[in-house]
């Protein structure tokens, strides 16, 4: 009995994700979610007391990792400016063995709900993040930010993750797809380099 009730545990979460994903948390049914999941609204409340709760089960691994990646990255580049061929260096390093690269676990379809998220306690993780990546941009790169460039360059580096992993359901397509704007945008930043 017990595999069943793992099954259907899976499945609503599956359910949810992909609701969360094309709808956004806060517009998702719950009504929706028990429907397609094939199962009662009451019986999703028996395994998650609450839409929150359903969210940070499905969300909280994502962002563990990313907060994982991004404190073991940033504290490794702590003061080391880059200089335009450690730059260029770093950007073929990360294209050729994406997986294992720094963005790699921007990669996951999760991403995209964290990135949407308007309500939930877990937007103030989304904006540590957002926080902590924008200043890191402005360190690692030497961006003087009066004109807040390292904001535009998150934002739009946002957008293409976003747009890459909505439109491409192969992974390999989504990556290949977005070298092509990570090329164009950082050896924008990188000739800017002193």
């Amino acid at each position: 009995m017990q595999i069943k009730k793992d099954e259907v545990r899976l499945k609503i979460l599956e359910v949810a994700a992909d609701e969360f994903l094309k709808r956004g948390y806060e517009n998702a049914s719950m009504r929706i979610i028990a429907q397609k999941a094939h199962t009662t609204q009451g019986n999703i409340y028996h395994y998650f007391q609450s839409k929150e709760i359903l969210l940070e089960e499905i969300l909280l691994p994502t962002i563990e990792n990313i907060e994982y990646m991004m404190s073991k990255h940033i504290e490794g580049e702590k003061a080391n400016l880059l200089t335009k061929e450690q730059a260029l260096k770093e950007m073929k390093e990360i294209e050729h063995d994406f997986d294992r690269s720094k963005l790699g676990c921007f990669f996951d379809k999760k991403v995209i709900i964290l990135l949407k998220l308007e309500s939930s306690h877990l937007l103030a993780r989304k904006e540590k993040i957002l926080y902590s990546l924008t200043e890191h941009l402005q360190e690692y790169f030497n961006i003087n930010d009066d004109s807040h460039y390292s904001e535009i360059v998150l934002n739009m580096l946002i957008e293409c993750v976003k747009h890459v992993l909505i439109e491409h359901e192969n992974l390999n397509d989504a990556k290949a797809e977005f070298f092509k704007f990570f090329n164009v945008l950082f050896n924008g930043i990188i000739s800017q380099i002193r």
